[in-house]
C-alpha cells in the first residue's frame, strides 16, 4: 500500500516562501518597501493636485515676475546676452519655461528660468570651486541637507546606475513598458541597435534589465535616453504649457520637457557623505515622497533672492511690495513639483531651509506634514483646496 502524503511538508514550505520574499524585500530599493511605498504613494497624490493649482495660479506667476524684475534679472529675451540667448534657445527643446522665455510670455516657469539664468551667470562664479561655482550654492546651517555647499551627490542619472536593482519598481516598470513598446515597433532589434544607434552588440533574450547591465555608461545612455526617451515627462497636465507641443518624442499628449525623477535616480546612502543618508532616512521617516535629491535650483533662486531683496532693504528707496521669502519658495514648488516632477515637496523644502535675506530666515518646521505652506495666502488656499480634493476623490 503507497504511503499517504502527511502533509508535514506544508508548513517548511510555506516558511521557504516567506524566508525567499524577505531575501526579496531586502535587496528592494528601500523606497519600495512598506509602509513607506504606501504612505509616500498617498502624499504624491497631495503633492500632484497641489502643484497643478500652484503651476497655474496667477497670483503665484505674478510673484515670479516681481521677483525677476527686483532681482534684475532681464524682463525680454532681447535683453539676454548673446551666450544667454543661444542657452535659452538650445534649452526650449527640453526644459520647461524655455520656449515661454524666448517668446517672451508672462508665465511662472519663464520668469523663474530668467531669474535663474541671470543668479547662476559668471559673475557670480566662486574661482576656486572645480563645478557647482555660483556663489549662491552656499548653505548656512547643517539643518540643510545641502550644507554648506551643493557638492553632495545626492542622485545619479539614471544611465550612471550600474546595477538595475537601485532602481525602484516604478523606474523598472517603465523601462520594461518603454523597452516592450520599442521591441513592437523596430525590427531586427539587434542590428537597428548597433548599426543605427551604435550601441555594442547585445543579445535581446537578456531581458532589458541584464542587458542595460552589461553595457558601457556610454552605451546606457544612448539606449535609455535616445532609444527608449526614458527621461521625458509622461504627465498629461498640460494646462499651463504655453509651448508648440513639439518637443517630447513621446507624443504631443505629455507635457513637453523631460523631468528630473525619469532622469536621476536618488542615492539611498553614501559611506562617506551622512548627508545622503541623513535626508533619505528622514523622508522614509515622514513618508514623503521623493524625485531627485534636495534641489539646487531651489537653493539658487531663494538665496539669489534673499540677497538682491536685502539689499534693497538697505537702500534708501527700498522697494514696499516685495514678496517674502515664503512666497518665493512657493514659487519654486509650483516651478518644480509634480505634475511637473523634477523635484518633491520635502526635496524643495529642505534646500529652503537657513536661507536668509537680514530680517527673515526660511524654515521646514512640518516635515510630518505640508502645513509649512499655509504661511501664505496662497500656500494655505492651495493646500486646503488640494486636501478637499484628495479626500473627495478617496470616497
Amino acid at each position: 500500500m503507497p504511503r499517504g502524503r502527511s502533509g508535514s511538508t506544508i508548513l517548511p514550505s510555506k516558511e521557504i516562501q516567506d524566508l525567499k520574499q524577505r531575501e526579496l524585500e531586502k535587496k528592494a530599493n528601500v523606497f519600495d518597501h512598506s509602509p513607506y511605498k504606501e504612505t509616500a504613494s498617498e502624499n504624491k497624490k497631495l503633492e500632484r493636485i497641489l502643484g497643478k493649482s500652484l503651476s497655474c495660479s496667477r497670483e503665484l506667476a505674478s510673484i515670479a515676475k516681481r521677483i525677476r524684475e527686483v532681482t534684475g534679472s532681464p524682463m525680454r529675451f532681447n535683453d539676454f546676452s548673446p551666450q544667454q540667448q543661444q542657452k535659452i534657445i538650445e534649452e526650449s527643446a527640453y526644459i520647461g519655461g524655455a520656449h515661454e522665455l524666448l517668446a517672451d510670455m508672462d508665465t511662472l516657469d519663464a520668469h523663474v528660468l530668467a531669474t535663474l539664468i541671470k543668479a547662476e551667470s559668471k559673475e557670480y562664479d566662486v574661482g576656486d570651486m572645480e563645478r557647482r561655482k555660483c556663489m549662491f550654492n552656499h548653505v548656512r546651517t547643517p539643518d540643510n541637507p545641502i550644507y554648506p555647499w551643493n557638492s553632495h551627490r545626492f542622485d545619479l542619472e539614471i544611465f550612471e546606475v550600474t546595477n538595475p536593482i537601485q532602481y525602484t519598481e516604478e523606474v523598472r516598470n517603465l523601462i520594461a513598458d518603454r523597452w516592450n513598446d520599442f521591441l513592437v515597433r523596430t525590427k531586427d532589434v539587434e542590428a537597428y541597435l548597433y548599426e543605427e544607434v551604435g550601441l555594442s552588440l547585445i543579445d535581446i533574450d537578456d531581458g532589458i534589465l541584464g542587458i542595460i547591465q552589461g553595457l558601457s555608461t556610454s552605451d546606457r545612455k544612448k539606449l535609455l535616453k535616445d532609444v527608449l526617451h526614458i527621461n521625458w515627462s509622461t504627465e498629461r497636465f498640460v494646462e499651463d504649457e504655453k509651448n508648440n507641443r513639439l518637443n517630447n518624442p513621446l507624443g504631443p499628449q505629455f507635457r513637453q520637457h523631460t523631468t528630473g525623477a525619469k532622469t536621476n535616480v536618488v542615492r539611498v546612502s553614501d559611506k562617506e557623505d551622512k548627508n545622503v543618508n541623513k535626508w533619505v532616512f528622514e523622508a522614509i521617516v515622514h513618508g514623503k515622497p521623493v524625485a531627485s535629491g534636495p534641489s539646487g535650483h531651489t537653493l539658487r533662486y531663494l538665496n539669489h533672492y534673499a540677497m538682491c531683496s536685502e539689499m534693497h532693504g538697505l537702500s534708501n528707496e527700498a522697494p514696499k511690495d516685495l514678496p517674502s521669502l515664503e512666497e518665493a519658495r512657493l514659487v519654486m514648488l509650483g516651478n518644480l513639483m509634480a505634475p511637473k516632477d523634477h523635484h518633491s515637496y520635502h526635496e524643495i523644502m529642505l534646500a529652503s531651509i537657513g536661507v536668509y535675506n537680514g530680517v527673515d530666515i526660511l524654515e521646514y518646521k512640518y516635515k510630518e506634514s505640508y502645513d509649512d505652506i499655509g504661511s501664505t495666502k496662497v500656500g494655505a488656499d492651495a493646500l486646503k483646496c488640494a486636501q478637499a480634493e484628495l479626500a473627495l476623490n478617496k470616497r
